[in-house]
């Protein structure tokens, strides 16, 4: 009974989810500042909803109000964010990261690696799932002391965290400048990405 009644419940989020797509379309990424798990060319569903950490959100560029982004949810409301040495500390706990190789045809060389990273939240919550980031062996930012994260932001950062702008240079971003969140991707499946096509469900 308690599987029927999951699966019901996955079909109406699907169902939900479908009604929400007639009427939002695809939008492209242009760069490759989210990848590995967003690259040049792919197509993105951004909807309206409840921002949750590990999220991909569409946010507006603070340094260009005329540009929009995507970037990862790292931090909510009220926690604390130290970058020590490229790593990322939240409320003092280290996200894990683990090397899986340097990125193929990207032309960056030995510089550049990919990481699966871990953004910490309590289980059995999606944000405990990896995702793919790049990262270059020779930039190791590090920031000045502890960013909290005030009421009504978000702590933001690139997956391809050494080449493009986020919260280290902004701060946390406000929930005004958040205008959609990433519920579905198609693109190329290759290493790091196992299917062209992948649904990210709410974590509730």
């Amino acid at each position: 009974m308690k599987v029927l009644r999951t699966v019901g419940v996955s079909l109406l989020v699907l169902a939900s989810l479908a009604a929400v797509a007639v009427a939002v379309p695809m939008k492209r990424v242009v760069g490759d500042e989210m990848s590995w798990t967003l690259r040049d060319g792919d197509l993105v569903w951004v909807v309206p909803d409840r921002v949750r950490k590990a999220d991909v959100v569409l946010v507006t560029d603070p340094l260009d109000p005329s540009r929009r982004v995507l970037r990862r949810v790292i931090a909510a409301p009220g926690e604390k964010v130290r970058i020590d040495d490229g790593g990322v500390r939240v409320n003092g706990k280290r996200i894990r990261q683990l090397e899986m190789g340097d990125p193929p045809e990207t032309g960056d060389g030995p510089t550049s690696t990919v990481l699966k990273e871990v953004i910490w939240s309590k289980p059995p919550a999606r944000a405990n799932k990896y995702f793919p980031i790049m990262s270059d062996r020779k930039l190791r930012f590090s920031s000045d002391g502890v960013v909290e994260v005030p009421d009504g932001h978000w702590y933001v950062l690139a997956d391809n965290r050494d080449a493009a702008l986020d919260s280290r240079w902004w701060g946390p971003v406000p929930e005004s400048a958040v205008h959609g969140t990433v519920r579905a991707r198609w693109g190329e499946a290759d290493i790091w990405r196992e299917t062209g096509f992948e649904i990210v469900l709410p974590e509730e």
